[in-house]
């Protein structure tokens, strides 16, 4: 019998940080109160903060015309209509182009011409 060896990804992977101890001590304060473990929260933070940064990074590039709008979209791994949306709530000019907006503006534009 044949004893075949495969390695196993694991599931998780262990990142560490250092905080001062004013940091330390306030993210017990903030754990304290709450059913979570320190472990779950951080994690969930970290998730929340490389979404922000994810998105902050997509519209930036927008901005500098490095990607159109539906390669920041893409960027930001959301659908065009919610980046609008984040886009929209930090009050970022969307650029005058219709081909930012991909066959659809295009489609509007023909059903709701500009001289009627």
């Amino acid at each position: 019998m044949s004893q075949s060896t495969t390695k196993k990804t694991p599931s998780r992977v262990t990142k560490s940080i250092r905080l001062r101890p004013e940091e330390a001590d306030e993210l017990a304060h903030l754990v304290a109160n709450t059913a979570y473990s320190e472990a779950a929260l951080m994690r969930q933070w970290v998730l929340v903060g490389m979404e922000r940064f994810r998105v902050s990074e997509a519209i930036r590039s927008y901005q500098e015309a490095e990607v159109d709008l539906r390669g920041a979209a893409e960027r930001a791994g959301l659908p065009v209509a919610v980046l609008l949306e984040e886009m929209a709530i930090r009050k970022v000019a969307v650029l005058n182009e219709s081909e930012d907006f991909g066959p659809g503006l295009a489609a509007l534009h023909r059903a709701w011409p500009k001289d009627e």
